[in-house]
């Protein structure tokens, strides 16, 4: 009886010392947020988050050279009113102090308007002094009928006695109003400074594809004097001729950023940000009179506000 108990004893010591060798090195995978005394601080979370913003457009600008049909070449800058927009994207942080970010924007639309002079083709009746004054004589003028481009230059008359290459052209208005809407696709790198408190700032650059819809409407005014003729027009006779585009294109867009994240908590913080964001040239545009337009691009100036949360 003594023999079974003292066995008994020595096998009870023996399972609860390998039941206490098993326990330290068993790792049931849970790991502590907030490590405590008895503990060893690891790393945690996948890296990733997501991001979404509200934009503003302080400044937008768009220039478009007009090539018309007489070859004359125009160019518009364009100083668009501000807009809002929206942003929404997703990011991995590569290492502490660097991330990437791919993110999706959109403008919403933001006008324009202009109303300046316009020059216009035509024909305009002259008398062509063929022969001057003499103290005796009075001048020998020749009624003739010019004809000439929106530049002024001189495409022929009707009896040959105006023998100038150029002439002033009608004046006349144009009023011109348009529209704009972009949107990208763009990856960035962003580099985080070292932290002040609560608050976290970076810069950023970063490049991709953007969309750019012009809309746009010009109202030409041609208003001829007496004895004047605006092109297709009768003489005397203003001509309003109004044309339109709706159009865009896909070109290249780039990005510069400055902004920080301020905490909210552990996985929350607020973004503010500036970034400028450019839009290159486009194919070229045309309006149903046959006008060209030459889309030099869009650049934008944008303050942003958001919420950018870690994915854990």
């Amino acid at each position: 009886m003594k023999r079974f108990v003292l066995n008994s004893t020595v096998a009870a010591i023996a399972l609860l010392s390998a039941s206490s060798a098993f326990a330290n090195d068993y790792n049931s995978g849970v790991v502590s947020k907030s490590p405590s005394e008895g503990y060893t601080d690891v790393e945690f979370g996948s890296g990733w988050y997501l991001r979404g913003d509200i934009t503003y457009n302080i400044d937008a600008r768009s220039s478009n050279t007009f090539e018309s049909v007489s070859a004359v070449n125009r160019t518009v800058q364009a100083d668009y009113d501000d807009a809002v927009g929206a942003r929404v994207g997703f990011g991995y942080y590569v290492a502490p102090n660097f991330r990437i970010e791919a993110s999706v924007e959109s403008i919403l639309s933001s006008e324009f308007s202009s109303f300046t002079g316009y020059n216009f083709a035509g024909q305009r009746n002259v008398d062509v002094i063929t022969s001057p004054a003499t103290p005796t004589t009075p001048a020998v003028t020749t009624p003739d009928t010019v004809f000439f481009d929106s530049a002024g230059n001189v495409t022929g008359t009707t009896s040959g006695a105006y023998a100038g290459g150029t002439i002033a052209p009608i004046s006349g208005t144009e009023d011109f109003e348009a529209s704009y809407q972009t949107s990208s696709l763009i990856l960035n790198g962003y580099y985080d400074l070292p932290t002040l408190g609560k608050f976290t700032p970076y810069v950023g650059v970063g490049g991709g594809i953007g969309r750019v819809n012009y809309n746009q409407s010009r109202t030409l005014v041609c208003t001829p004097a007496s004895g004047e003729t605006c092109a297709g027009g009768s003489t005397g006779a203003p001509v309003e001729t109004t044309v339109t585009l709706d159009d865009e294109y896909w070109t290249y867009a780039y990005q510069l950023s400055v902004g920080t994240a301020i905490a909210v908590d552990d996985r929350t913080s607020i973004d503010l940000s500036y970034s400028y964001t450019g839009f290159g040239e486009g194919d070229d545009l045309s309006y149903a009179d046959g006008t060209g337009i030459d889309a030099d691009g869009v650049r934008l100036h944008q303050i942003r506000a958001g919420i950018r949360y870690d994915i854990w």
